[in-house]
């Protein structure tokens, strides 16, 4: 009985041990399982309530992240509590993530400079800012883009270099429905050079599609207009039609 009683002493601390060990895991811990395309210039904190000071993401430095989760999430296969990002780019989210991706991310706010100096993946000309404002983000496996609810916007958006211009700002607008397997939102201009009015249809895992009508306000932007579309004759309001697609 004795003997018993010993091993079930055993057994408990152990439980105990590895129970406070599962809350309290150093961050830096696990630096070496972080993806090749992540960096932190220093990890502290705990797996579950941690920093990762000069986080780096495929070479680009976004600026210092921090994040609170919920340790018996993960033992349901699940990431849930929030993420923090301040720096080169400003961004917060509430995330309810499966391990394979999949999951929503709430009250998503975000603000980046459209710059090469945070991005190399930005174009060298064009400078603007990118504010995001999303209810919700409903994600399918490996992270593709199932379901949007919110605003995306562009502030002045211009280039500069040799031949600065200026081309306006615009909202993109996400009423939180899908049709089959698409995502559509609304394109509208903000105010610019350019009066636009189109759709941004997302198909996964990364496709999308942008079309619509655009209109110069000035007689340079209607003559940059005439050029973007190739000559092609306004319809009957006066608006021309666009239209492109690719990948992200």
């Amino acid at each position: 009985m004795k003997r018993r009683t010993l091993v079930l002493t055993i057994i408990a601390a152990l439980a105990v041990f590895l129970g406070v060990l599962a809350l309290y895991l150093p961050a830096s811990w696990l630096a070496g399982a972080l993806p090749s395309q992540v960096k932190c210039t220093g990890l502290g904190g705990s797996v579950w309530n941690g920093e990762c000071i000069g986080l780096v993401l495929q070479g680009d430095r976004l600026g210092d992240a921090t994040w609170n989760l919920a340790p018996g999430s993960a033992f349901r296969g699940r990431l849930v509590g929030d993420v923090e990002v301040r720096g080169g780019v400003s961004a917060r989210a509430d995330l309810d993530i499966k391990f394979n991706g999949s999951g929503e991310l709430r009250n998503v706010s975000a603000r980046i400079p459209l710059d090469p100096a945070v991005s190399a993946q930005f174009p060298p000309n064009q400078r603007g800012t990118v504010v995001a404002d999303l209810k919700r983000v409903v994600l399918a496996e490996r992270a593709a883009i199932g379901l949007l609810e919110g605003t995306i916007e562009l502030h002045d958006l211009r280039q500069v270099g040799a031949n600065p211009l200026t081309l306006g700002s615009y909202r993109l607008s996400f009423a939180g429905t899908r049709q089959a397997k698409e995502t559509t939102g609304q394109l509208r201009d903000l105010g610019g050079p350019f009066a636009v009015e189109g759709t941004v249809t997302l198909t996964p895992p990364n496709s999308y599609v942008v079309q619509g009508y655009i209109t110069g306000r000035t007689a340079d932007a209607e003559r940059l207009v005439r050029e973007i579309t190739l000559g092609a004759r306004p319809d009957a309001k006066g608006r021309s039609v666009f239209s492109f697609e690719g990948t992200y």
